[in-house]
């Protein structure tokens, strides 16, 4: 974990804290116990409901072992599960989700997007759900795949499908259980037909 994500980890961890203790903090409360400048805090959250927002998913957000510990190896189950736990987390804390998308966009507004560093929950639980898929896929194909699964697992696609597309949770669900399953299916037929001419010009020789 690099400096930036250490601070802001420092942060949350801080927030965390003084929400136990029954405190409303301010964002200078957290710097203080964080032992960061107000400025620093400022540079990571906009404001200190978007720290608290942060905490509250941050504090439900599920483990790599939590969601694959007993899901086995096939990865169509693994990546179903991965997506499950993912957005049921967001859409049990949209107010939350939203305030977490506006802080990003807002830095990303003030500071510009390459200076913008994000967690990355997901991206881990995605390269986890998909270990059994390193001797199926080549590397190439494995990153496709990884990134695809993002675009429908996570806070964007759960905003797109509300705002734009005006679903219900339900429909949330439906929908963004259907794309993830369509992607593996997708990679996996690829995989399929690349291996097919090689088996043939292996028999021809």
């Amino acid at each position: 974990m690099n400096q930036k994500l250490r601070t802001r980890q420092a942060l949350v961890d801080a927030a965390d804290q003084l929400l136990a203790e029954g405190t409303s903090p301010t964002l200078a409360d957290v710097a203080l116990r964080a032992m960061v400048s107000t400025a620093t805090a400022y540079r990571y959250f906009a404001s200190a409901d978007a720290l608290v927002a942060e905490v509250m998913l941050d504090r439900d957000f599920p483990s790599v072992d939590q969601v694959l510990g007993a899901t086995g190896s096939e990865p169509s189950a693994r990546v179903l599960a991965v997506e499950q736990a993912v957005n049921d987390a967001l859409l049990s804390h949209e107010g939350a989700m939203r305030m977490i998308l506006r802080n990003a966009i807002e830095r990303s507004l003030a500071e510009g997007a390459e200076r913008v560093h994000r967690v990355g929950r997901r991206q881990k639980l995605i390269a986890a759900a998909l270990e059994p898929l390193a001797d199926q896929l080549d590397p190439e194909a494995l990153e496709r795949l990884r990134h695809a699964l993002a675009l429908v697992i996570g806070p964007e696609a759960i905003l797109a499908a509300r705002d734009v597309c005006g679903l219900s949770p339900q429909e949330v669900r439906q929908v963004t259980r259907w794309a993830a399953e369509a992607l593996v299916a997708r990679a996996l037929e690829g995989a399929r037909r690349q291996a097919r001419p090689a088996r043939s010009r292996a028999a021809v020789r």
